[in-house]
């Protein structure tokens, strides 16, 4: 399996700030005594940014080179 490239991780993190802002998500839950907890609003939003920058900057799809033998 691919690692997905930056668009896509942009993708998913806009869904799942989406969610968490139109409340389909929980801040933290306990199953079975284990605790977990997800990132606050805050810290997806940063991250949101950072993928943003990536993308402007041209990094958020793959880019393939082509080397032709010189006749």
């Amino acid at each position: 399996m691919a690692s997905p490239t930056v668009k896509e991780m942009l993708e998913n993190l806009e869904i799942a700030i989406n969610k968490k802002l139109a409340g389909g998500a929980v801040q933290s839950y306990s199953i079975a005594g284990r605790n977990i907890q997800n990132e606050p609003i805050s810290e997806l939003f940063k991250i949101r940014e950072k993928l943003r920058q990536e993308v402007r900057a041209g990094r958020g799809s793959t880019t393939y080179v082509r080397f032709d033998n010189p006749s």
